[in-house]
């Protein structure tokens, strides 16, 4: 039942990822500035095309290995319901860092002049529950294996 539960989280979060990827797709303009150097310098820019699909590619890319992952632990008996639930958490922090870096993207792209600083710390612990998550996975797959 928690497992199901994180799965269907998973792919809330999945659609609230891909909601938000659209909605930053369509303000960005057509050279999207995607990093600027320590003294506030633009230095790589894509073209919104290809920043779409590669958002796109990686989006599809990390929510479709955790259905995958969770199939061949299925097929190979190995019924480690914390191992399962770690995966979907995975999934939803992954959403959550992927969504925040996403809007990120579009605040450096948008006319407004604002102080970025504020906005940073909201991708860095995103980034941190991502690693957790993982972690517990890996950890909570070890200790179930033993």
């Amino acid at each position: 039942m928690v497992v199901r539960f994180f799965s269907a989280l998973g792919w809330i979060f999945f659609l609230f990822a891909f909601v938000a990827m659209l909605l930053a797709y369509a303000n960005f303009p057509d050279e999207v500035l995607v990093y600027v150097n320590d003294n506030g310098v633009p230095v790589t820019y894509l073209s919104k095309d290809s920043l779409f699909y590669l958002m796109l590619a990686f989006l599809v890319l990390m929510n479709a290995t955790v259905p995958g992952l969770a199939r061949i632990l299925h097929k190979a008996k190995w019924e480690a319901a914390w191992t399962l639930t770690g995966l979907h958490i995975s999934q939803i922090f992954y959403n959550m860092f992927f969504a925040s870096s996403v809007y990120f993207i579009a605040m450096l792209n948008s006319s407004d002049i604002l102080d970025y600083s504020n906005f940073g710390y909201l991708v860095y612990v995103s980034g941190t529950f991502l690693t957790v998550a993982v972690i517990y996975t890996l950890a909570a797959g070890l200790i179930v294996k033993k």
